[in-house]
């Protein structure tokens, strides 16, 4: 008996078929499972991974979003009225005041302490 065309409740797909039901690619899908962000129920036959219709659609209806507006986040006092909390730009952060600038004398004593540890201990191996 073939219940793949009868619409039943419990129609199983392959990640192929998962994929193209929630209309994205297969390797979109692959990374998306990969990292945990995928459809989490499954039915594993050895290797191979089934997902029932009824499964992929509850993951489908837990990712609806709203589209709300959101407040001017520079200004955090609006943010925190909203409940909101500030986001962050995509990337790497970037934080400023990070390079500090050093002034040569820094250096220049530096290699001058340097310098002393080092006559100091040839100095210590010469004595002995």
């Amino acid at each position: 008996m073939d219940h793949r065309n009868n619409g039943s409740a419990c129609e199983v797909m392959t990640s192929r078929e998962a994929a193209d039901y929630l209309r994205i690619s297969y390797d979109a899908f692959r990374t998306m499972r990969s990292r945990g962000q995928g459809p989490t129920i499954f039915i594993a036959i050895g290797r191979r991974l089934r997902f029932r219709k009824q499964d992929l659609d509850a993951f489908l209806a837990s990712h609806v979003q709203r589209n709300t507006p959101v407040p001017d986040m520079d200004n955090s006092a609006a943010a925190d009225q909203h409940g909101l909390a500030v986001r962050r730009k995509r990337g790497r952060p970037r934080a400023t005041g990070q390079i500090e600038v050093v002034t040569v004398s820094v250096y220049v004593r530096a290699a001058a302490l340097l310098a002393l540890i080092i006559a100091v201990y040839l100095l210590g191996l010469s004595l002995f």
